[in-house]
């Protein structure tokens, strides 16, 4: 009972993987003021994507560390607004939810390590 348990549980985990791999259109690494950024863009269905943007280091170096958070962000922002142009084909329809791993209206930033995360979420015409 034990191994058919086990082998259920591994049967489950692989096509837990599988369907979250297909959900991915793009994968890619991008740069700004020499950071780099992995992201990734999810299938949400009928033409609606999510972008997950993750800073590759604990903290920014460079042009991007001198910069107040608020800055930062900004910087990073149009950077993921860039891919996102780049990702819908016929431009974009609308545009939705944003996660960031800080508010840069609201802290503080005095070890320049945010945004470590950001993800929109996105609609294509």
């Amino acid at each position: 009972m034990l191994r058919y348990t086990f082998a259920t549980l591994i049967i489950m985990g692989m096509t837990t993987i599988s369907a979250n791999a297909l959900d991915t259109l793009t994968q890619g690494v991008s740069e700004l003021s020499g950071s780099q950024f992995s992201y990734s863009v999810v299938d949400l269905g009928s033409n609606e994507r999510r972008i997950e943007v993750i800073h590759d280091r604990k903290k920014y170096d460079g042009p991007l560390a001198a910069m107040s958070f608020r800055d930062r962000h900004l910087q990073v922002f149009r950077m993921v607004a860039g891919l996102i142009k780049g990702n819908c084909q016929n431009g974009v329809s609308a545009l939705g939810r944003i996660t960031i791993s800080k508010d840069p209206e609201q802290d503080e930033d005095p070890a320049a390590e945010h945004p470590q995360y950001f993800t929109w979420e996105y609609t294509c015409k």
